[in-house]
């Protein structure tokens, strides 16, 4: 099913002035609208981008002839499209002239020229044109290649009709791309154009921009009279909306989550912000529990984001609900166009997990050259990181990168990069995994996902084996204990690990867990027998055996079990389970968590749900091998946590309920 983005941005291009407008005047200014991919929400490319462009470009043609042309001292705009790294379509005279893009096999950016910059290359003499008999198509393979000096080429039939592209491999020459949007080029004056014109031209739509947002904030303030907080990353776009909130309001305060992941750029910047604007900063720190917890989780992933649990979700949670607990108004600098889910966004919210705030975005609507405009009209502080070709900021290893984008993190910060590559090594060897499993970011999945496995097929005799991974990423975790043997037969569950599953440590933390959480527990010895009305579980030495296992009641039961047991072997002392308990309901002891009374209902689901252990490594790798599925996680019959609605949810997971029991120290009313 094909997901269309509900809001998309609109670039107008003035021809004359040859510039993008942000909001032209109706019925007085004739403008091209530029024929973006959706959302269309493109930036300027500023130094660091110029430089990958041009270096592209002599790698395909073998000379910049192409760059001088068409992008030198022009405004250029970059659009980011779907593509298996990075890529961008690249504007330039209101025309998407090619896609600048990042190839990881070879480690370069590549460029392509779309139908439109073929058109006018080859008319000005700039590319070969190669002219073939016979369908052209994707994947032909033309020998013996052309005599040409350049890597890439435009290819057309023998009507020299411009049909799409060669690249030339050896003595082949291979069509890489045919050409569907046949767009004729829009006539522009094509004179020196630079970010300062378009600023200037821009002041009188930029000013009616960012009135309509102070207007909405005022007005907001006038309903919800609230201490004013603003959420800052040391971006671009909480720049802008902090911007806009010290205009409308004056007086207010920022907060910045330091998860121990910042690039030292964007820690400059976070000061140097506070200082210009001469507001208090509060630091959410994580300290260094990233760099401790991976040695229980293993690396991150897309779908496996234990990292924003104990990085982000507690410490912000632990501080703003200290700083405000009868609440605050908090603006963010959060847009329509970052994402599908943020395009449904509402333009006020709160999370579940800091429902003390009442969170809300005056620039959900502002497109990021509306953003950049802005910035460069007011002269704002923004990170130098963007001039350099970072595309986003925030933790430098973040699973959703694209390869290019580590690429720049390496060769700006060689020593932090290298700490993780380290990391990243170590748990390569553990995982029995290749080296491409580094190399090309297999790393940044934990199931076997489709875009894994498509970059997989690029790796020699390797194929994704999620039962061997999972084991080894629980052998190689400091809990280390994992199955190695699963039997199911005569309405029973037999499970062998690699070690003994309870210590006598171990085993009193279960037992008290246990015990707390409404089961029955008997002592037996070397063991434990825990029992619930409708299952019992037998642990002895490293094998437990569930009777009976006949219904999904029996799984989560066992379920239960493990995520004690775990979480009492790993604990990285976060505060989840503690920080969303009622008061006085647990305590957080050398081996993680044990409550002080009888938890039961919502409590109950709070205290073992909230934790990232029992949440990620527990469903997504221990449960998967046990029930046979990389889906287990999504199995219908999980326990979750249930807010007062009904509705369930994952922590972390923004939505807009409130949990049951706020967190300790605020208050419920807002």
């Amino acid at each position: 099913m094909v997901r269309i983005w509900p809001k998309t941005v609109k670039i107008y291009w003035d021809p004359w002035r040859d510039i993008p407008v942000v909001k032209p005047r109706q019925e007085v200014d004739l403008y091209y609208v530029v024929r973006l991919s959706e959302p269309g929400d493109a930036r300027p490319a500023f130094q660091g981008d110029m430089e990958k462009l041009r270096n592209a470009v002599i790698y395909e043609y073998g000379g910049d002839e192409v760059y001088r042309r068409f992008f030198s001292n022009r405004l250029v705009l970059l659009n980011k499209v779907p593509h298996w790294d990075l890529m961008h379509e690249v504007v330039s005279s209101g025309n998407v002239l090619g896609q600048l893009y990042y190839d990881p096999f070879r480690e370069k950016w590549r460029f392509r020229l779309t139908y439109t910059g073929a058109y006018l290359a080859v008319e000005d003499g700039l590319v070969d044109k190669v002219e073939l008999n016979g369908p052209i198509y994707t994947g032909r393979e033309v020998k013996p290649a052309p005599s040409t000096s350049m890597r890439q080429v435009v290819v057309a039939d023998k009507k020299g009709v411009l049909k799409g592209l060669g690249e030339v491999y050896g003595d082949s020459l291979i069509i890489v791309k045919t050409f569907h949007d046949k767009t004729a080029p829009v006539e522009t004056s094509g004179k020196p154009t630079s970010l300062s014109d378009a600023v200037k031209y821009n002041e009188e739509g930029l000013e009616a921009l960012a009135e309509k947002s102070i207007s909405f904030l005022r007005r907001l303030r006038r309903k919800h009279p609230l201490p004013v907080s603003v959420s800052y990353s040391g971006g671009k776009d909480s720049l802008v909306a902090l911007d806009l909130a010290y205009k409308a309001y004056g007086e207010l305060e920022m907060v910045f989550n330091d998860t121990g992941l910042e690039l030292p750029e964007t820690i400059r910047n976070v000061h140097e912000v506070s200082e210009r604007y001469g507001v208090k900063l509060h630091v959410a720190s994580a300290g260094d529990i990233f760099w401790r917890a991976v040695n229980v989780f293993g690396p991150p992933g897309k779908d496996y984001r234990w990292c924003c649990k104990v990085a982000k979700l507690v410490p912000i949670a632990r501080l703003t609900r200290a700083l405000w607990p009868n609440g605050a108004l908090n603006i963010v600098g959060q847009r329509a166009f970052e994402s599908l889910d943020r395009a449904k966004s509402p333009k006020t919210w709160r999370n579940k997990w800091i429902p003390h705030l009442l969170s809300t975005s005056p620039i959900q609507d502002w497109s990021q050259l509306e953003c950049w405009l802005y910035i460069f009209r007011h002269n704002l502080p923004y990170n130098k990181l963007y001039e350099k070709g970072f595309d986003r900021l925030g933790c430098f290893l973040c699973p959703s990168s694209a390869l290019a984008e580590f690429k720049d993190v390496e060769a700006e910060y060689p020593e932090l990069w290298g700490r993780w590559a380290s990391v990243l090594e170590e748990w390569r060897r553990k995982l029995n995994q290749p080296g491409e499993w580094v190399k090309l970011g297999l790393w940044r999945w934990l199931t076997p996902a489709s875009a894994k496995r498509r970059i997989a097929k690029h790796v020699e005799n390797y194929v994704v084996d999620w039962r061997s991974e999972y084991k080894h990423r629980l052998l190689g975790s400091s809990v280390n204990l994992a199955p190695l043997e699963v039997v199911e037969a005569g309405g029973e569950l037999r499970v062998s690990f690699n070690r003994e599953i309870l210590t006598p440590t171990v085993k009193k933390v279960v037992e008290e867990n246990m015990r707390g959480l409404g089961y029955s527990v008997t002592d037996e010895g070397s063991g434990l027998t825990v029992s619930s009305e409708n299952t019992t579980i037998k642990i002895s030495g490293n094998t437990l055996t569930v009777k009976p296992f006949t219904s999904s009641e029996n799984l989560e039961d066992l379920v239960d079990l493990l995520k004690v047991t775990y979480r009492s072997y790993g604990c990285v002392k976060c505060g989840s389970c503690i920080l969303w308990t009622p008061p006085g309901s647990a305590m957080l002891t050398a081996n993680g968590p044990i409550p002080l009374k009888h938890l039961d209902g919502e409590a109950r689901r709070f205290y073992l749900e909230a934790c990232p252990i029992s949440d990620q490594l527990v469903e997504k790798t221990l449960i998967p091998l046990i029930v046979g599925s990389p889906k287990a996680f999504k199995r219908k019959t999980r326990r979750r946590i249930t807010t007062h609605s009904g509705t369930t949810a994952t922590p972390g997971e923004g939505d807009t309920h409130k949990p049951p029991h706020p967190p300790r120290g605020t208050s419920s009313e807002h």
